[in-house]
Protein backbone atom coordinates (compact mmCIF):
# COMPACT_ATOMS: atom_id res chain seq x y z
CA UNK A 1 0.00 0.00 0.00
CA UNK A 2 1.18 3.53 -0.74
CA UNK A 3 0.68 6.32 1.79
CA UNK A 4 -0.06 9.89 0.82
CA UNK A 5 -1.50 12.82 2.75
CA UNK A 6 -4.12 14.49 0.56
CA UNK A 7 -6.33 17.55 1.11
CA UNK A 8 -7.30 18.36 4.74
CA UNK A 9 -6.20 21.98 4.30
CA UNK A 10 -9.27 23.30 6.14
CA UNK A 11 -8.76 20.93 9.07
CA UNK A 12 -5.05 21.73 9.32
CA UNK A 13 -5.78 25.47 9.22
CA UNK A 14 -8.24 25.04 12.08
CA UNK A 15 -5.67 23.16 14.17
CA UNK A 16 -2.94 25.68 13.39
CA UNK A 17 -5.24 28.50 14.46
CA UNK A 18 -5.78 26.75 17.79
CA UNK A 19 -2.05 26.31 18.18
CA UNK A 20 -1.23 29.97 17.59
CA UNK A 21 -3.91 31.16 20.01
CA UNK A 22 -2.39 32.09 23.34
CA UNK A 23 -2.82 29.83 26.36
CA UNK A 24 -4.78 26.60 26.57
CA UNK A 25 -6.77 25.22 23.64
CA UNK A 26 -8.90 22.10 23.39
CA UNK A 27 -9.99 20.47 20.12
CA UNK A 28 -12.35 17.52 19.66
CA UNK A 29 -11.79 15.50 16.47
CA UNK A 30 -14.27 12.81 15.48
CA UNK A 31 -15.44 10.90 12.44
CA UNK A 32 -16.06 7.39 11.13
CA UNK A 33 -13.38 4.74 11.22
CA UNK A 34 -10.66 4.80 8.55
CA UNK A 35 -11.33 8.40 7.52
CA UNK A 36 -7.86 9.70 8.34
CA UNK A 37 -8.14 11.29 11.79
CA UNK A 38 -4.85 9.80 13.03
CA UNK A 39 -3.10 10.81 9.82
CA UNK A 40 -4.43 14.36 10.27
CA UNK A 41 -3.10 14.53 13.83
CA UNK A 42 0.25 13.01 12.83
CA UNK A 43 0.62 15.57 10.04
CA UNK A 44 -0.28 18.43 12.38
CA UNK A 45 2.08 17.50 15.24
CA UNK A 46 5.10 16.48 13.15
CA UNK A 47 6.89 19.84 13.62
CA UNK A 48 5.62 20.60 17.15
CA UNK A 49 6.51 19.36 20.63
CA UNK A 50 3.92 16.70 21.34
CA UNK A 51 2.80 13.72 23.35
CA UNK A 52 0.70 11.39 21.22
CA UNK A 53 -1.18 8.58 22.97
CA UNK A 54 -3.34 5.88 21.39
CA UNK A 55 -5.87 4.53 23.91
CA UNK A 56 -7.06 0.94 23.85
CA UNK A 57 -9.88 -1.17 25.33
CA UNK A 58 -7.99 -2.43 28.40
CA UNK A 59 -9.47 -0.02 30.93
CA UNK A 60 -8.38 3.05 32.85
CA UNK A 61 -5.52 1.61 34.92
CA UNK A 62 -3.66 0.10 31.98
CA UNK A 63 -4.13 3.20 29.84
CA UNK A 64 -2.99 5.53 32.62
CA UNK A 65 0.15 3.40 33.02
CA UNK A 66 0.87 3.60 29.29
CA UNK A 67 0.11 7.33 29.12
CA UNK A 68 2.34 7.96 32.13
CA UNK A 69 5.22 6.21 30.38
CA UNK A 70 4.69 8.24 27.20
CA UNK A 71 4.81 11.47 29.19
CA UNK A 72 7.97 10.45 31.06
CA UNK A 73 9.66 9.40 27.81
CA UNK A 74 8.85 12.79 26.29
CA UNK A 75 10.53 14.59 29.19
CA UNK A 76 13.36 12.02 29.32
CA UNK A 77 12.46 11.49 32.96
CA UNK A 78 11.69 8.70 35.42
CA UNK A 79 8.05 7.66 35.45
CA UNK A 80 6.09 9.59 38.10
CA UNK A 81 4.29 7.56 40.76
CA UNK A 82 0.78 8.64 39.83
CA UNK A 83 -2.40 6.65 39.28
CA UNK A 84 -4.93 8.80 37.38
CA UNK A 85 -5.13 10.77 34.15
CA UNK A 86 -5.48 13.95 36.18
CA UNK A 87 -2.25 13.10 38.03
CA UNK A 88 -0.37 12.54 34.76
CA UNK A 89 -1.60 15.89 33.43
CA UNK A 90 -0.49 17.55 36.68
CA UNK A 91 2.94 16.08 36.00
CA UNK A 92 2.92 17.32 32.38
CA UNK A 93 1.79 20.82 33.43
CA UNK A 94 4.61 21.09 35.97
CA UNK A 95 7.29 19.73 33.66
CA UNK A 96 6.37 21.87 30.65
CA UNK A 97 8.02 25.18 31.46
CA UNK A 98 8.41 26.60 27.96
CA UNK A 99 6.30 29.33 26.34
CA UNK A 100 5.93 27.24 23.18
CA UNK A 101 2.69 25.31 23.12
CA UNK A 102 2.77 21.56 23.80
CA UNK A 103 0.31 19.34 21.92
CA UNK A 104 -1.17 16.44 23.89
CA UNK A 105 -3.23 14.22 21.60
CA UNK A 106 -5.27 11.30 22.93
CA UNK A 107 -6.45 9.13 20.05
CA UNK A 108 -9.46 6.80 20.38
CA UNK A 109 -10.64 8.67 23.45
CA UNK A 110 -13.99 6.91 22.98
CA UNK A 111 -12.33 3.62 24.03
CA UNK A 112 -11.57 5.15 27.44
CA UNK A 113 -15.18 6.32 27.85
CA UNK A 114 -16.59 2.95 26.83
CA UNK A 115 -14.68 1.28 29.65
CA UNK A 116 -15.08 4.00 32.29
CA UNK A 117 -18.03 6.39 32.40
CA UNK A 118 -16.23 8.73 34.79
CA UNK A 119 -13.60 9.70 32.18
CA UNK A 120 -15.45 12.82 30.88
CA UNK A 121 -15.65 14.15 34.46
CA UNK A 122 -11.93 13.48 34.97
CA UNK A 123 -11.14 15.43 31.81
CA UNK A 124 -13.43 18.23 32.93
CA UNK A 125 -11.14 18.58 35.96
CA UNK A 126 -8.09 18.44 33.68
CA UNK A 127 -9.38 21.21 31.38
CA UNK A 128 -10.81 23.43 34.13
CA UNK A 129 -8.14 23.24 36.81
CA UNK A 130 -4.92 21.69 35.50
CA UNK A 131 -4.44 22.95 31.93
CA UNK A 132 -6.57 26.07 31.93
CA UNK A 133 -3.68 28.52 32.21
CA UNK A 134 -1.05 26.36 30.54
CA UNK A 135 0.34 26.59 26.95
CA UNK A 136 -1.10 23.22 25.97
CA UNK A 137 -3.21 22.15 23.00
CA UNK A 138 -5.28 19.16 24.13
CA UNK A 139 -6.76 17.00 21.37
CA UNK A 140 -9.32 14.29 22.09
CA UNK A 141 -10.01 12.12 19.04
CA UNK A 142 -12.35 9.19 18.50
CA UNK A 143 -13.93 6.98 15.84
CA UNK A 144 -17.17 6.15 17.63
CA UNK A 145 -19.24 9.10 16.50
CA UNK A 146 -22.07 8.41 18.95
CA UNK A 147 -19.68 8.00 21.88
CA UNK A 148 -17.65 11.11 21.02
CA UNK A 149 -20.75 13.24 20.68
CA UNK A 150 -22.16 11.91 23.95
CA UNK A 151 -18.93 12.22 25.94
CA UNK A 152 -17.53 15.51 24.63
CA UNK A 153 -20.08 17.52 22.63
CA UNK A 154 -23.51 16.83 24.13
CA UNK A 155 -25.07 19.33 26.54
CA UNK A 156 -25.18 16.58 29.18
CA UNK A 157 -21.43 15.93 28.98
CA UNK A 158 -19.16 17.32 31.73
CA UNK A 159 -16.91 18.52 28.89
CA UNK A 160 -19.66 20.53 27.21
CA UNK A 161 -18.56 24.08 26.50
CA UNK A 162 -14.89 23.42 27.27
CA UNK A 163 -13.68 22.86 23.72
CA UNK A 164 -12.24 25.77 21.77
CA UNK A 165 -12.55 23.91 18.46
CA UNK A 166 -14.07 20.80 16.94
CA UNK A 167 -13.49 18.96 13.68
CA UNK A 168 -15.73 16.31 12.19
CA UNK A 169 -13.54 14.72 9.55
CA UNK A 170 -15.32 14.13 6.26
CA UNK A 171 -14.44 11.94 3.26
CA UNK A 172 -11.97 13.31 0.72
CA UNK A 173 -13.88 15.03 -2.15
CA UNK A 174 -13.73 13.40 -5.57
CA UNK A 175 -11.92 16.43 -6.98
CA UNK A 176 -8.83 15.34 -5.01
CA UNK A 177 -8.99 11.68 -6.04
CA UNK A 178 -6.36 11.90 -8.77
CA UNK A 179 -3.80 12.94 -6.20
CA UNK A 180 -4.06 9.34 -5.02
CA UNK A 181 -4.08 7.91 -8.56
CA UNK A 182 -2.32 10.35 -10.92
CA UNK A 183 -1.70 7.75 -13.63
CA UNK A 184 -5.17 6.29 -14.17
CA UNK A 185 -8.18 7.66 -16.03
CA UNK A 186 -10.96 9.62 -14.37
CA UNK A 187 -13.41 6.85 -15.24
CA UNK A 188 -11.25 4.40 -13.30
CA UNK A 189 -11.08 6.91 -10.45
CA UNK A 190 -14.88 7.02 -10.41
CA UNK A 191 -15.01 3.21 -10.29
CA UNK A 192 -12.76 3.20 -7.24
CA UNK A 193 -14.69 6.07 -5.65
CA UNK A 194 -17.87 4.04 -6.01
CA UNK A 195 -16.38 1.45 -3.67
CA UNK A 196 -14.40 3.61 -1.27
CA UNK A 197 -16.02 7.01 -1.29
CA UNK A 198 -13.37 9.41 -0.05
CA UNK A 199 -12.14 7.22 2.81
CA UNK A 200 -8.33 7.45 2.60
CA UNK A 201 -7.65 4.09 4.26
CA UNK A 202 -9.82 2.25 1.73
CA UNK A 203 -8.16 4.05 -1.17
CA UNK A 204 -4.80 2.67 -0.06
CA UNK A 205 -5.89 -0.86 -0.99
CA UNK A 206 -6.34 -0.04 -4.68
CA UNK A 207 -3.20 -0.64 -6.68
CA UNK A 208 -3.22 1.69 -9.72
CA UNK A 209 -1.15 -0.84 -11.67
CA UNK A 210 -3.85 -3.51 -11.39
CA UNK A 211 -7.23 -3.81 -13.07
CA UNK A 212 -10.27 -2.69 -11.07
CA UNK A 213 -11.68 -6.24 -10.95
CA UNK A 214 -8.35 -7.61 -9.69
CA UNK A 215 -8.28 -5.02 -6.90
CA UNK A 216 -11.78 -6.02 -5.88
CA UNK A 217 -10.94 -9.71 -5.97
CA UNK A 218 -7.81 -9.29 -3.85
CA UNK A 219 -8.88 -6.58 -1.41
CA UNK A 220 -12.67 -6.75 -1.04
CA UNK A 221 -13.92 -10.19 -2.09
CA UNK A 222 -11.13 -12.32 -0.56
CA UNK A 223 -12.22 -13.67 2.84
CA UNK A 224 -8.86 -12.78 4.40
CA UNK A 225 -8.98 -9.18 3.10
CA UNK A 226 -9.52 -6.31 5.55
CA UNK A 227 -12.40 -4.85 3.55
CA UNK A 228 -14.28 -8.16 3.32
CA UNK A 229 -15.61 -7.85 6.89
CA UNK A 230 -15.39 -4.06 7.11
CA UNK A 231 -19.12 -3.42 6.70
CA UNK A 232 -19.96 -5.76 9.55
CA UNK A 233 -17.15 -4.34 11.69
CA UNK A 234 -18.29 -0.73 11.17
CA UNK A 235 -21.74 -1.52 12.52
CA UNK A 236 -20.52 -3.58 15.47
CA UNK A 237 -18.23 -0.71 16.47
CA UNK A 238 -21.16 1.72 16.75
CA UNK A 239 -24.30 -0.31 17.44
CA UNK A 240 -25.61 -2.71 20.08
CA UNK A 241 -28.10 -4.41 17.77
CA UNK A 242 -26.14 -4.76 14.52
CA UNK A 243 -28.40 -7.47 13.07
CA UNK A 244 -31.45 -5.20 12.92
CA UNK A 245 -29.47 -2.34 11.46
CA UNK A 246 -27.88 -4.67 8.91
CA UNK A 247 -31.34 -5.70 7.71
CA UNK A 248 -32.32 -2.04 7.34
CA UNK A 249 -29.17 -1.09 5.44
CA UNK A 250 -29.50 -4.12 3.20
CA UNK A 251 -33.11 -3.18 2.43
CA UNK A 252 -32.08 0.34 1.44
CA UNK A 253 -29.05 -0.87 -0.55
CA UNK A 254 -31.26 -3.18 -2.59
CA UNK A 255 -33.85 -0.59 -3.52
CA UNK A 256 -36.18 0.16 -0.60
CA UNK A 257 -36.43 3.89 0.04
CA UNK A 258 -39.72 4.65 1.80
CA UNK A 259 -40.18 3.90 5.52
CA UNK A 260 -42.95 1.31 5.17
CA UNK A 261 -41.09 -0.52 2.42
CA UNK A 262 -37.83 -0.50 4.41
CA UNK A 263 -39.64 -1.82 7.50
CA UNK A 264 -41.24 -4.67 5.55
CA UNK A 265 -37.95 -5.78 3.99
CA UNK A 266 -36.14 -5.47 7.34
CA UNK A 267 -38.78 -7.57 9.16
CA UNK A 268 -39.89 -4.67 11.36
CA UNK A 269 -43.20 -3.07 12.21
CA UNK A 270 -43.62 0.27 10.36
CA UNK A 271 -44.10 2.06 13.70
CA UNK A 272 -40.61 0.98 14.82
CA UNK A 273 -38.57 1.93 11.76
CA UNK A 274 -38.16 5.64 12.57
CA UNK A 275 -36.19 4.83 15.76
CA UNK A 276 -33.57 2.87 13.84
CA UNK A 277 -33.41 5.31 10.92
CA UNK A 278 -32.74 8.22 13.29
CA UNK A 279 -29.73 6.39 14.74
CA UNK A 280 -28.38 5.56 11.27
CA UNK A 281 -28.80 9.20 10.21
CA UNK A 282 -26.97 10.42 13.31
CA UNK A 283 -24.07 8.13 12.43
CA UNK A 284 -24.01 9.48 8.88
CA UNK A 285 -24.77 6.10 7.32
CA UNK A 286 -28.22 7.08 6.02
CA UNK A 287 -29.75 10.36 4.85
CA UNK A 288 -33.38 11.44 4.73
CA UNK A 289 -34.43 13.34 1.63
CA UNK A 290 -37.43 15.44 0.63
CA UNK A 291 -38.09 17.02 -2.77
CA UNK A 292 -35.88 20.09 -2.47
CA UNK A 293 -38.29 22.53 -4.13
CA UNK A 294 -41.36 21.40 -2.16
CA UNK A 295 -42.65 23.14 0.93
CA UNK A 296 -40.89 22.20 4.20
CA UNK A 297 -44.06 20.51 5.46
CA UNK A 298 -44.06 17.96 2.63
CA UNK A 299 -44.64 14.35 3.63
CA UNK A 300 -42.70 13.00 0.66
CA UNK A 301 -39.73 11.27 2.24
CA UNK A 302 -37.16 8.77 1.06
CA UNK A 303 -34.05 7.32 2.68
CA UNK A 304 -30.80 6.36 1.02
CA UNK A 305 -27.39 5.07 2.04
CA UNK A 306 -25.02 8.00 2.43
CA UNK A 307 -21.81 6.03 3.02
CA UNK A 308 -20.34 4.86 -0.30
CA UNK A 309 -18.48 1.89 1.11
CA UNK A 310 -21.52 0.57 3.00
CA UNK A 311 -23.64 1.03 -0.09
CA UNK A 312 -21.16 -1.09 -2.08
CA UNK A 313 -20.67 -3.64 0.68
CA UNK A 314 -24.39 -4.24 1.18
CA UNK A 315 -25.03 -4.41 -2.56
CA UNK A 316 -22.13 -6.58 -3.71
CA UNK A 317 -20.38 -8.24 -0.75
CA UNK A 318 -23.10 -9.31 1.69
CA UNK A 319 -25.43 -10.89 -0.92
CA UNK A 320 -22.56 -13.00 -2.29
CA UNK A 321 -21.09 -14.22 0.99
CA UNK A 322 -22.35 -17.79 0.52
CA UNK A 323 -20.25 -18.00 -2.65
CA UNK A 324 -17.32 -15.95 -1.40
CA UNK A 325 -16.76 -17.95 1.79
CA UNK A 326 -15.55 -21.04 -0.10
CA UNK A 327 -13.57 -18.82 -2.47
CA UNK A 328 -15.91 -18.63 -5.47
CA UNK A 329 -15.58 -15.05 -6.81
CA UNK A 330 -17.07 -15.72 -10.26
CA UNK A 331 -20.72 -14.79 -9.39
CA UNK A 332 -19.82 -11.48 -7.75
CA UNK A 333 -17.45 -10.50 -10.55
CA UNK A 334 -20.23 -11.25 -13.05
CA UNK A 335 -22.59 -9.14 -10.96
CA UNK A 336 -20.04 -6.29 -11.03
CA UNK A 337 -19.60 -6.60 -14.79
CA UNK A 338 -23.34 -6.54 -15.40
CA UNK A 339 -24.57 -4.01 -12.83
CA UNK A 340 -21.74 -1.83 -11.58
CA UNK A 341 -22.23 0.92 -14.17
CA UNK A 342 -25.85 1.27 -13.10
CA UNK A 343 -24.78 1.27 -9.46
CA UNK A 344 -22.32 4.10 -10.19
CA UNK A 345 -25.16 6.33 -11.39
CA UNK A 346 -25.95 7.32 -7.81
CA UNK A 347 -22.27 7.88 -7.00
CA UNK A 348 -22.01 10.10 -10.08
CA UNK A 349 -24.98 12.14 -8.86
CA UNK A 350 -23.29 12.57 -5.48
CA UNK A 351 -20.10 13.78 -7.16
CA UNK A 352 -22.19 16.08 -9.35
CA UNK A 353 -23.74 17.58 -6.23
CA UNK A 354 -20.29 17.96 -4.68
CA UNK A 355 -19.11 19.71 -7.86
CA UNK A 356 -22.01 22.16 -7.89
CA UNK A 357 -21.46 22.97 -4.21
CA UNK A 358 -17.78 23.65 -4.94
CA UNK A 359 -18.63 25.87 -7.93
CA UNK A 360 -21.23 27.66 -5.84
CA UNK A 361 -18.76 28.45 -3.05
CA UNK A 362 -16.30 29.71 -5.68
CA UNK A 363 -18.93 32.03 -7.20
CA UNK A 364 -18.77 30.28 -10.58
CA UNK A 365 -22.51 29.74 -11.09
CA UNK A 366 -25.10 32.22 -12.45
CA UNK A 367 -26.42 32.73 -8.91
CA UNK A 368 -25.58 31.65 -5.38
CA UNK A 369 -27.84 28.82 -4.31
CA UNK A 370 -28.85 28.15 -0.70
CA UNK A 371 -30.24 24.63 -1.05
CA UNK A 372 -29.49 21.65 -3.28
CA UNK A 373 -30.97 18.17 -3.54
CA UNK A 374 -33.12 15.84 -5.58
CA UNK A 375 -36.60 16.66 -6.84
CA UNK A 376 -39.49 14.36 -7.67
CA UNK A 377 -43.25 14.54 -7.85
CA UNK A 378 -46.43 14.02 -9.88
CA UNK A 379 -47.30 15.40 -13.28
CA UNK A 380 -50.73 16.99 -13.26
CA UNK A 381 -53.24 15.57 -15.78
CA UNK A 382 -50.86 12.81 -16.92
CA UNK A 383 -52.07 9.23 -17.16
CA UNK A 384 -51.52 6.99 -14.16
CA UNK A 385 -48.20 5.17 -14.44
CA UNK A 386 -46.81 8.01 -16.56
CA UNK A 387 -47.35 10.83 -14.10
CA UNK A 388 -44.08 10.72 -12.14
CA UNK A 389 -41.03 12.84 -12.76
CA UNK A 390 -37.55 12.90 -11.17
CA UNK A 391 -34.72 15.41 -11.49
CA UNK A 392 -31.26 14.39 -10.33
CA UNK A 393 -30.28 17.73 -8.79
CA UNK A 394 -32.07 20.99 -8.16
CA UNK A 395 -30.36 24.02 -6.59
CA UNK A 396 -32.28 27.11 -5.58
CA UNK A 397 -32.30 30.45 -3.84
CA UNK A 398 -35.73 31.31 -2.45
CA UNK A 399 -34.82 34.98 -2.01
CA UNK A 400 -33.60 35.67 -5.53
CA UNK A 401 -36.04 33.04 -6.86
CA UNK A 402 -33.37 31.53 -9.09
CA UNK A 403 -33.45 27.79 -9.66
CA UNK A 404 -31.03 25.41 -11.37
CA UNK A 405 -32.08 22.07 -12.83
CA UNK A 406 -29.36 19.49 -13.43
CA UNK A 407 -29.21 16.04 -15.02
CA UNK A 408 -26.28 13.67 -14.34
CA UNK A 409 -25.53 11.02 -16.97
CA UNK A 410 -23.11 8.18 -16.22
CA UNK A 411 -23.34 6.68 -19.70
CA UNK A 412 -20.85 5.88 -22.44
CA UNK A 413 -22.69 7.97 -25.04
CA UNK A 414 -22.20 11.71 -25.29
CA UNK A 415 -25.12 13.74 -24.01
CA UNK A 416 -27.20 15.34 -26.74
CA UNK A 417 -30.09 17.83 -26.98
CA UNK A 418 -32.68 15.17 -26.13
CA UNK A 419 -31.43 15.02 -22.53
CA UNK A 420 -31.49 18.81 -22.27
CA UNK A 421 -35.02 19.16 -23.66
CA UNK A 422 -36.26 16.39 -21.36
CA UNK A 423 -34.74 18.24 -18.41
CA UNK A 424 -36.44 21.49 -19.47
CA UNK A 425 -39.75 19.66 -19.67
CA UNK A 426 -39.35 18.17 -16.20
CA UNK A 427 -38.32 21.57 -14.84
CA UNK A 428 -41.70 22.84 -15.98
CA UNK A 429 -43.43 20.39 -13.62
CA UNK A 430 -41.80 21.95 -10.57
CA UNK A 431 -43.97 24.44 -8.72
CA UNK A 432 -41.65 27.43 -8.58
CA UNK A 433 -42.02 31.20 -8.73
CA UNK A 434 -43.29 32.12 -12.19
CA UNK A 435 -41.10 35.22 -12.24
CA UNK A 436 -38.02 33.31 -11.10
CA UNK A 437 -35.04 32.71 -13.38
CA UNK A 438 -34.51 29.11 -14.52
CA UNK A 439 -31.02 27.76 -15.23
CA UNK A 440 -29.96 24.38 -16.57
CA UNK A 441 -26.88 22.18 -16.19
CA UNK A 442 -25.81 18.83 -17.62
CA UNK A 443 -23.13 16.63 -16.07
CA UNK A 444 -21.77 13.90 -18.33
CA UNK A 445 -19.29 11.05 -18.10
CA UNK A 446 -18.66 10.95 -21.86
CA UNK A 447 -18.96 14.61 -22.75
CA UNK A 448 -21.40 16.31 -25.12
CA UNK A 449 -22.35 16.19 -28.79
CA UNK A 450 -21.37 19.14 -31.01
CA UNK A 451 -25.02 20.13 -31.32
CA UNK A 452 -25.46 20.13 -27.53
CA UNK A 453 -22.43 22.39 -27.21
CA UNK A 454 -23.96 24.80 -29.74
CA UNK A 455 -27.24 24.90 -27.83
CA UNK A 456 -25.37 25.37 -24.55
CA UNK A 457 -23.60 28.38 -26.02
CA UNK A 458 -26.87 29.86 -27.28
CA UNK A 459 -28.97 29.18 -24.16
CA UNK A 460 -26.25 29.42 -21.48
CA UNK A 461 -26.56 25.82 -20.37
CA UNK A 462 -23.83 24.76 -17.94
CA UNK A 463 -21.92 21.73 -19.21
CA UNK A 464 -19.74 19.77 -16.81
CA UNK A 465 -17.57 16.82 -17.78
CA UNK A 466 -15.40 14.48 -15.72
CA UNK A 467 -12.35 16.72 -16.13
CA UNK A 468 -14.32 19.66 -14.69
CA UNK A 469 -15.07 17.66 -11.55
CA UNK A 470 -11.45 17.56 -10.43
CA UNK A 471 -10.64 21.24 -10.89
CA UNK A 472 -9.73 23.07 -7.69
Amino acid sequence: MFRKFVDRAEELNSLEKEYTNGGFSFTVIYGRRRIGKTELITHYIRDKPHIYFLADHRGTSTNVERFRKRAADFFDDFEPRVEGFDDVFEYIAKKWDREEKLVVAIDEFSYLVQQDGSIPSVFQLITDEILRERPVHLILCGSSISMMEKSTLAHSSPLYGRRTGQIQTKPIPFRHIQQFFPDISLEECMQIYGVTGGIPYYLLFFDPEKEFAANLENNVFATDAVLYEEGDFLLREELREPATFMNILYAIATGASRPAEIATRAYLQPKDISYYLKILMKLGFVSRQHPIADKPATKKTIYRLEDNFLRFWFRFVLPHKDELEPGNVVPVLEDIKKNYDRFLGMTFEDVGKETLIHLNSAGKLPFTFRKIGRQWGKIAAAARGKNDYEIDLVALNAESRDILFCECKWQKQKVGPDVYYSLKEKGGFVDWHSEGQKHFALISRAGFTPRMREIAEEEKVILIGLADMIKG
